[in-house]
């Protein structure tokens, strides 16, 4: 797995969710809170990865696959980031 696709995938996450792409999906809450639920936190791991830190890449994939495991039907629609939380190895360009 490509490190540059997994961190696409994760922006995209983040816009998708800042246009609302879920809110006919999750109903029940909004954009505001998808937001708060999901994407912040996953901009969080992001900010806090260093790709080249074996350490580092291990407490971000713990921590994504929490978020993951909350929110299966927003992380189905970008599989590399889904991988990447249940451990598929990344490659660092």
């Amino acid at each position: 797995m490509k490190y540059p696709e997994i961190c696409r995938e994760a922006f995209a996450l983040v816009d998708d969710i800042g246009k609302g792409a879920f809110n006919n999906e999750f109903s029940e809450r909004g954009t505001l809170a998808t937001t708060v639920e999901v994407a912040m936190p996953v901009l969080a791991v992001f900010r806090e990865l260093v790709p080249e830190d074996a350490k580092s890449v291990a407490e971000a994939r713990s921590r994504l696959a929490e978020i993951a495991g909350a929110e299966q039907g927003v992380f189905s629609h970008y599989p590399a980031l889904a991988a990447f939380a249940l451990g598929e190895s990344i490659v660092v360009q």
